[in-house]
């Protein structure tokens, strides 16, 4: 490696003494060497433009003082040298991203974001990003792929943390509830006239609504506004109430309970979950498959060609189910004649994303290639489905996924670079 770093500064040094010779006016600063990551370098112009982008980023915030310019430059030239080391591991380990799952990606890109790939490619090209976003989107397909190779198969979620991961949220962001109210004071009147009012209140319910038959009988401060109370959370309501509106649903109406200023009846207009914006609801796809491994031996050409002549005996007949039983390489989907079922969108990798979002239902899509291979894919349904409930959980659990994946990341990054030559050639 010392013998490495010595031809690259020599040629650095010949390359300096030919710019001696030009004339001062047509002289550019050369570029150097600033780290040497095994056999990659860093050069100050990687650098420099990584460091302008960070600032471009920044602008409208106080500009740094120089010891956050420091620590800046540190926190980049280090982020350069994970690239170096993924990009290396990435090749020895044969994880190979290609321009196709490159263009998938940035369309997922695109279509989460509501524009064209064209828009997309054009907003970038216009801030002179274009080789930058795909440079990134790259990378960030490539370190997916290890991270779901090296880190993710070894974490498991158990029920019992996602159910503790939603009641802490509960507890950080409490729901919200909208309650209306009737109360019949007892004021001096006698017992079995109170009762007549409340009887003559419950049977007016049966036929108006909550709004209207408080604003004419209650005699309560929030008759005039139809009985509406206002948004409470649970704990800042009456104690009285409080066990009476924990159990109720949305629309619903508590039994006539007596305090001592009279009887109460609560109508429960809606339940708010401020951990959950609005309604969620997901795309999901009704799908069989037949999947090809790529391998060492087989050509890629070879796996399409395969796959196209498995498309065409389907389309004369062939039932999927008996193909995929047949021809597929995912074992688990193979056992069942390739059914995969009802997929959440968002749980299939972009390329499945794009050519699905495509296709009309009861069709045959592909062949397509992801990470895991070459794809034929039949689609049998779509729907959008409310997974607002089921989100939780998901989002739950996809957030104790990413947390200990970052943890695990670190220590396996952090072995990694221990592992690898790093030499720094200037103070940065």
């Amino acid at each position: 490696m010392r013998f490495i770093k010595n031809i690259l500064i020599l040629v650095v040094l010949i390359s300096s003494g030919a710019a001696l010779a030009l004339d001062y006016k047509d002289y550019e600063p050369l570029d150097k060497i600033i780290a040497i990551v095994e056999k990659d370098v860093i050069t100050e112009k990687e650098l420099e433009e990584a460091l302008l982008r960070i600032n471009e980023s920044l602008q409208g915030i106080n500009a740094p003082n120089q010891r956050n310019k420091a620590e800046i430059r540190k926190t980049v030239l280090d982020q350069l040298i994970e690239k170096k080391i993924i990009g290396q591991y990435a090749e020895q380990s044969q994880i190979i991203i290609d321009s196709e799952q490159v263009d998938n990606a940035l369309k997922n890109i695109a279509a989460n974001n509501n524009i064209t790939l064209t828009q997309l490619k054009e907003s970038a090209q216009n801030k002179g990003s274009l080789d930058d976003l795909y440079e990134e989107v790259r990378f960030q397909l490539t370190l997916r792929t290890i991270k779901e190779r090296a880190i993710y198969s070894q974490i498991n979620i158990s029920d019992y943390e996602i159910k503790k991961f939603i009641e802490q949220e509960r507890l950080l962001h409490p729901d919200q509830y909208s309650i209306s109210h009737i109360l019949i004071k007892k004021n001096n009147t006698n017992e079995e006239e109170i009762n007549q009012r409340l009887e003559k209140v419950l049977v007016e319910l049966q036929s108006k609504s909550f709004p209207d038959v408080a604003k004419q009988f209650s005699d309560g401060p929030f008759a005039e506004k139809s009985g509406f109370m206002g948004w409470f959370e649970l704990n800042s309501l009456p104690t009285i109430f409080i066990d009476h509106v924990k159990g109720m649903k949305g629309g619903g109406m508590s039994v006539p309970f007596m305090s001592d200023n009279g009887y109460h009846i609560i109508f429960l207009n809606e339940i708010k979950n401020t951990s959950v914006k609005e309604k969620i609801f997901s795309t999901q796809f009704n799908i069989n498959q037949i999947l090809l491994k790529k391998n060492q031996v087989t050509a890629e050409s070879d796996l399409v060609s395969k796959l196209k002549i498995i498309k065409n005996q389907i389309v004369d007949g062939l039932p999927f189910g008996d193909a995929a039983a047949q021809y597929s390489e995912d074992v688990s989907s193979a056992k069942e004649s390739g059914a995969l079922g009802w997929v959440d969108r968002n749980n299939l990798l972009p390329e499945f994303q794009v050519e699905l979002d495509n296709a009309s239902n009861n069709t045959i899509v592909g062949p397509f290639k992801t990470s895991a291979g070459w794809h034929l894919i039949e689609l049998i349904g779509k729907r959008d489905k409310d997974i607002t409930e089921e989100s939780q959980s998901l989002t739950a659990r996809l957030q104790l996924l990413n947390y200990k994946a970052e943890i695990r990341y670190k220590d396996w990054f952090h072995d990694l670079k221990q592992q690898s030559n790093i030499e720094i050639l200037t103070d940065n």
